[in-house]
């Protein structure tokens, strides 16, 4: 992921929006591997993953991936093999290549697709509540 590009989704789901992106990346990635960028653990499956405290984690195509970017690091061999997401207040940053692959431009319309819908459905309902 040499020269990244930052996606930020504004959305107001908080740590909740973390598990969904985690969720989609593994249906994008079937054999993901998930690594906390904070601790280094690492969780082979979706389910192994506590998110209390968590906001930054790695997601690596497959476990291939994960080891060449242990020993490679950041190297063009690698473009399109990792999706770095890091949760804050009010928004989901999801880090990609500069110029990531159609696929994974197309996850991230539906990861802004699916996180923001329910910022609007729920301005909506306090509108109408007001």
């Amino acid at each position: 992921m040499i020269g990244g590009r930052d996606v930020i989704i504004p959305t107001t789901r908080g740590p909740e929006a973390l598990d969904v992106a985690l969720r989609a990346v593994t249906r994008l990635w079937q054999h993901a591997v998930l690594e906390d960028a904070v601790t280094g653990e690492i969780f082979r499956r979706y389910a192994e993953i506590n998110f209390a405290g968590r906001s930054e984690i790695l997601a690596f195509r497959d476990p291939e991936s994960a080891k060449c970017w242990d020993e490679l690091g950041p190297d063009p061999s690698l473009d399109g093999t990792l999706i770095h997401f890091l949760i804050a207040e009010g928004a989901l940053t999801v880090a990609v290549d500069a110029t990531p692959p159609k696929h994974i431009e197309e996850f991230l319309e539906d990861l802004r697709r699916s996180l923001t819908k329910d910022l609007f459905a729920s301005t909506a309902g306090k509108r109408e509540a007001a």
